[in-house]
């Protein structure tokens, strides 16, 4: 790395700036790569919110700074600002404001998951991602559109402590806000005009790769895309709820080897050995006689495609994930092998639309009824999870009592380990610090 290079991803660290997508793999590892192309991932494919297509309009500016800072540091001579090309308002306005010197344009189809990062390098550069693989080892370096703007701040000396999202569901007005970190979604929900239906429950992410929360009383983090406010007789909900020892007596007695969730499977149909339907067989045969399908969990990026596409709504993700949880909590990585990979003849046909998904999941009372504006919020009370994404969490620095400033770093990146500083998110009084969190009252 250049002295420019190592400047950019220390600003990157000192404000930590993590993925914004959903991961939230901490920015100033992901700029030490060396890349030829860097891409601003603004396809938003998660139906239903548009907080990404907010800060593409509102904050175009610290959108093209991120993106050239994003290049210098990673030596790339080509910027891509990736959108479907179904927004057609937003690329109008980015092409504008922009220029086409300043980013190129990538109009993505329509269908889910094209903000995946291993769908995008296949569209965008024609290069194939390797199983269990990462976009450097292609030369390509994706960020979230959100994660460069704060980028552009870090080197403003501004760090990270508020976070844009889209609140919607049964809510008085459906709105893309922004939030100070740990502000806790009850206060949000009423900041947006209150509740309301009976028995709402709260749902955090996207529909495909969100997950239910049981209490109102949850903060916001740094990888927090969208708040879902959901009767609780809601299909979505009533199947993100069920308890893992019923999938699994499912998996056991109702799946028919059908195929259509490894046939809708994105990774499979890029080439991958995934076949989601092999793990439901597994389940009913017993894993420890099928190893080569159990390792497949590595491969899975949980994206629900299977879900939706099971005729009897089972749940090979789920398998997936409590699988892959309990390989690696043993030390287990997946064995790479080097291979050439062909994309299924069928891959391109296979795509299903978020408008579908919105309607098969009962969420179409709540399509197009956010504004593509940013309301800004403020609260005197946060609660700030010590982990705001991938990695350890961070080390406080604070302890009850203390006095803080709004961008006070209160907690450090352990030594030697993964992870993102935190900052406060608003000034006042620590009235908690423990391991997993800080709280603080304005």
């Amino acid at each position: 790395m250049n002295n420019d290079s190592k400047d950019i991803s220390r600003a990157a660290r000192e404000a930590g700036v993590v993925g914004a997508g959903g991961a939230g793999f901490p920015t100033h590892v992901k700029l030490q790569a060396r890349a030829d192309t860097v891409i601003a991932n603004g396809a938003e494919c998660e139906p239903l919110l548009a907080n990404d297509q907010a800060v593409m309009v509102s904050r175009t500016g610290e959108l093209v700074e991120g993106l050239e800072l994003a290049a210098r540091a990673v030596g790339a001579n080509r910027r891509v600002i990736a959108i479907k090309a179904k927004r057609g308002a937003v690329i109008s306005h980015l092409q504008s404001r922009a220029g086409t010197q300043a980013a190129e344009i990538f109009k993505l189809a329509d269908y889910y998951p094209a903000g995946d990062e291993q769908e995008m390098v296949r569209e965008v550069t024609g290069r194939r991602v390797p199983e269990a693989g990462i976009p450097p080892e292609v030369g390509v370096v994706i960020q979230n559109v959100e994660t460069l703007v704060n980028l552009a701040r870090a080197m403003q000396s501004i760090p990270v402590t508020r976070r844009v999202l889209t609140v919607v569901g049964e809510v008085g007005k459906a709105q893309v806000v922004e939030a100070p970190l740990g502000m806790m979604a009850s206060d949000i929900i009423r900041a947006c005009g209150g509740l309301t239906c009976e028995s709402p429950v709260l749902y955090i992410g996207g529909p495909m790769m969100g997950e239910v929360k049981e209490s109102l009383d949850t903060p916001v983090t740094k990888t927090t895309s969208g708040l879902f406010v959901l009767p609780a007789d809601n299909f979505l909900l009533q199947k993100r709820s069920i308890p893992m020892r019923h999938i699994l007596r499912q998996a056991q007695s109702a799946c028919t080897n059908c195929m259509q969730c490894t046939e809708a499977c994105p990774r499979y149909l890029l080439g991958h050995r995934l076949r989601p339907h092999k793990i439901m067989n597994a389940v009913t045969l017993g894993l420890s006689y099928q190893s080569d399908v159990v390792m497949e969990s590595f491969l899975c990026m949980f994206c629900g495609m299977c879900e939706y596409a099971c005729p009897l709504w089972l749940s090979p993700r789920r398998i997936y994930f409590e699988i892959r949880a309990g390989l690696m909590k043993n030390g287990i990585r997946y064995p790479r092998v080097e291979k050439e990979y062909e994309d299924h003849p069928m891959r391109k046909y296979r795509r299903t639309q978020g408008e579908r998904i919105v309607r098969r999941y009962e969420l179409a009372a709540y399509a197009g009824k956010t504004e593509l504006k940013i309301i800004p919020l403020e609260t005197s009370r946060v609660r700030l999870p010590t982990r705001q994404g991938t990695g350890s969490p961070a080390i406080p620095l604070v302890k009850e009592g203390d006095r803080v400033t709004l961008g006070q770093v209160i907690g450090e990146i352990p030594e030697g380990h993964l992870g993102a500083r935190l900052h406060a998110s608003i000034t006042g009084k620590v009235t908690y610090c423990g391991p997993d969190a800080v709280e603080i009252q304005g």
